[in-house]
């Protein structure tokens, strides 16, 4: 009985043995196929799809190293458009109907596929598509999923039959970088969409304005000067300049509304020092208001009706200003142009009204491109900056204090336990801290700082102007900050806790580039980590 058991339990060991090498031989196989044959592939991957958002290119790229390198003998890409999934792309696969391939973008599957980038088993996916479709690819054996996201949006979902085991690390690292490439085309492919079609536009105000200015004899090629101007800030006050070269005004004032409203009326004067107190907010917009476009005010009429804005006027009339008019450069802002000319007023208006229509479409660009960019260095889930837009401002900053020789830290830190957060209460009560995180961050620094989400939990401050105990002070007050915030999940009705660990360094001190300088950060944050969490260290 002993022999017969012994004789078991020696079988059961060589199988197991005999298991356990053929997977090792399988990840070798998978790995040594990465590194003999795939680099190169994803090099070609990786070119074009940030350098030139090739998105053919790359999706081509992509069947092909699923099929080449992942072993993948059937394949099927299902695209979204508007609220459903739809055949694409289909490898190894026949004799199947269009119609059974389709989905409806629920956002019980938005959730399945949220939770984990890796490859996944089709399983996972029960309830969330249609019987017909679970069955063509249990009927295929496409037993593997994974989804391609861009920002926020699903862009399409895989569905693969491969030879190699879900689990493998090799395998998941090769199809998680596809994903990520192909995600990055789709990304830069709609950054050149949105940057023709605002090209177009400033390329339309051109051709109008050279229309215009064969039709008229007012001339304004200061204006057009202005058309690939960016900053819509800036551009209030060089609009503002041109028109008075254009309509030739021995002198002018503007006054404008700040977008942000708690701010005070701004002013842009030219042609002479003028020093006025900004008017009211709400009287000034009052004023602007009941004015029509073609309406001519006398400066000494301005406080008839509201004397909290005669300051205003006595200034403008010491400055030597006779009129005012409306002149509304975007359709939020209102605005009030005061000028001096030995002309009649209506021959100026003539002027301005030629003028504040090339002026609205002006201001209509830069605030385009300005939203355009904007979505390109802002990370969606927290209102903060993004890696991309960090990288750029670190260089800046250090170049700035190099040549200034001035010090500048920086800081990086992550929250200790979000994972655990997830784990109890779901990704999106994660998502959620995550959100109220950049809120708070934002309100923590310096107007002269950068925080940014540098990726997942993990955070950075660029702080100019800084030293070492300057950066260490700031660091103490933060974490006491976090670990003393209560972060909201109102789906839940729950309140939790957050801790951070931060890492700082600073140049030149730590060192002398930014590459170096986050390479020192991160060290010291893992300082932090290693001595308990909840830390703040200095390099």
């Amino acid at each position: 009985m002993q022999n017969a058991l012994i004789i078991v339990l020696a079988v059961l060991v060589a199988v197991l043995a005999t298991l356990l090498i053929v997977r090792r031989r399988r990840e070798k196989q998978l790995t040594g196929l990465m590194n003999k044959t795939g680099l190169q592939q994803y090099a070609e991957l990786i070119r074009a799809s940030i350098l030139e958002g090739d998105i053919q290119m790359a999706a081509a790229h992509v069947s092909r190293m699923l099929r080449e390198l992942c072993g993948c003998e059937r394949i099927v890409f299902l695209r979204c458009r508007g609220r459903f999934l739809e055949l694409s792309y289909y490898y190894g696969i026949s004799g199947f109907n269009r119609r059974a391939l389709q989905a409806r973008y629920t956002g019980g599957l938005v959730e399945v596929l949220r939770s984990n980038p890796l490859p996944d088993t089709v399983e996972r996916l029960k309830g969330n598509l249609p019987a017909r479709l679970m069955d063509s690819l249990r009927q295929w054996g496409c037993d593997l999923f994974f989804p391609i996201f861009w920002r926020d949006h699903l862009y399409g979902l895989y569905f693969v039959a491969s030879n190699a085991e879900v689990r493998a690390p090799a395998f998941c690292l090769v199809i998680a970088s596809m994903a990520q490439a192909l995600s990055a085309a789709y990304h830069v492919k709609w950054q050149e969409q949105e940057y023709g079609r605002l090209q177009e536009r400033m390329n339309a105000v051109e051709s109008t304005r050279k229309r215009r200015h064969t039709e008229t004899l007012i001339t304004s090629t200061g204006l057009l000067k202005l058309v690939r101007h960016r900053d819509s800030e800036t551009l209030v006050g060089r609009i503002i300049d041109e028109v008075r070269k254009d309509l030739e005004l021995d002198r002018c004032a503007y006054f404008y509304s700040d977008r942000n409203p708690d701010q005070p009326v701004r002013l842009h004067g030219d042609g002479f020092r003028l020093h006025v107190p900004p008017p009211p907010r709400e009287s000034f917009e009052r004023l602007v208001e009941r004015l029509r476009p073609d309406t001519v005010l006398e400066v000494t009429e301005i406080s008839r009706d509201d004397e909290s804005l005669a300051p205003l006027e006595e200034g403008l009339r010491q400055a030597g200003l006779s009129y005012v008019a409306p002149f509304r450069l975007t359709g939020e802002r209102p605005g009030l142009l005061a000028w001096s000319d030995k002309r009649q007023p209506a021959e100026v208006m003539a002027g301005l009204s030629f003028h504040r229509a090339t002026a609205e479409e002006l201001m209509a660009n830069a605030r385009s491109f300005e939203e355009v960019e904007s979505l390109s260095y802002t990370d969606g889930l927290t209102g903060l900056a993004n890696q991309r837009y960090f990288n750029r401002r670190l260089e800046e900053e250090i170049d700035r204090a190099r040549r200034y020789r001035r010090s500048l830290a920086l800081i990086i830190f992550d929250l200790d336990d979000l994972k655990g957060v997830n784990d109890r209460y779901g990704h999106q009560a994660g998502n959620e801290v995550l959100r109220q995180m950049g809120e708070l961050l934002g309100k923590s620094i310096r107007s002269i700082d950068v925080v940014a989400r540098y990726g997942g939990d993990e955070f950075c401050i660029i702080m100019p102007e800084s030293d070492r105990s300057m950066c260490a002070r700031f660091m103490q007050r933060l974490q006491q900050k976090i670990a003393g915030a209560r972060f909201r999940l109102d789906q839940l009705d729950k309140e939790v806790t957050c801790t951070v660990s931060l890492g700082g360094a600073v140049f030149p001190d730590h060192a002398d580039n930014s590459e170096k300088l986050i390479y020192a950060a991160d060290m010291a944050l893992l300082k932090a980590k290693e001595s308990g969490r909840n830390r703040s260290v200095v390099n």
